[in-house]
């Protein structure tokens, strides 16, 4: 999830409660900055693949996977039951009968070994408490060969997104995701303030 000033950020690993309807207001404004179609584009190659949305929020990326994803499926991870229900609400909206919510931290997703092609944290990594706990939870569930893609806040733009403290370095991410059993493939700088990691499950 992409959030603006104040939002602090994601939801999806740490013990802050969230506003929805804040994400559902600010939803346009996050899409100027990072249009999702576009991030999903980076690392989704079939529409029949399965993805791990952890840390979803009110679906800003899942709808738009799930619309990608014609014969495939996305499991919207996130701890908060309000986000889980406006997920819900709107894939009723839309007509996507793909998506499944999931309540539950990024240190213990229910879903089987090698059940997802992929799995998404976008501007949710920072936010873990347990960093090692979810890296590994997501190599279980992840494929072997299956993609691992972030999206996080760079050091540029100190206006939007979590107080510095927070953020992770693109150097230290992928140091963390190579100790943490993944292969880093490629990384994505931009758009400010923003970059990519793409990774993979050897």
């Amino acid at each position: 999830m992409i959030c603006l000033p104040h939002d602090h950020e994601h939801h999806g690993a740490g013990h802050r409660h969230f506003d929805p309807e804040f994400f559902l207001a600010t939803e346009e404004m996050r899409r100027a900055l990072l249009a999702p179609e576009e991030a999903l584009a980076d690392f989704l190659a079939s529409d029949d693949e399965t993805l791990a949305d952890i840390g979803a929020g009110a679906g800003f990326f899942a709808l738009p996977a799930a619309r990608r994803l014609r014969r495939g499926r996305v499991y919207a991870i996130d701890r908060q039951e309000d986000m889980l229900e406006i997920v819900r609400r709107r894939s009723r909206e839309d007509g996507l009968q793909n998506i499944i919510p999931l309540r539950a931290e990024a240190k213990a997703i229910p879903l089987e070994d090698g059940a997802v092609d992929a799995a998404l944290m976008a501007n949710v990594y920072h936010d873990i408490e347990d960093r090692e706990a979810a890296l590994r939870e997501v190599a279980r569930i992840v494929r072997p060969g299956g993609a691992f893609y972030l999206v996080e806040w760079d050091s540029s733009d100190l206006e939007k997104g979590p107080p510095s403290e927070l953020r992770i370095n693109a150097p230290d991410l992928e140091r963390a995701l190579e100790e943490g059993g993944f292969s880093v493939e490629r990384r994505l700088d931009g758009p400010s303030p923003f970059y990519r990691v793409l990774a993979r499950r050897p």
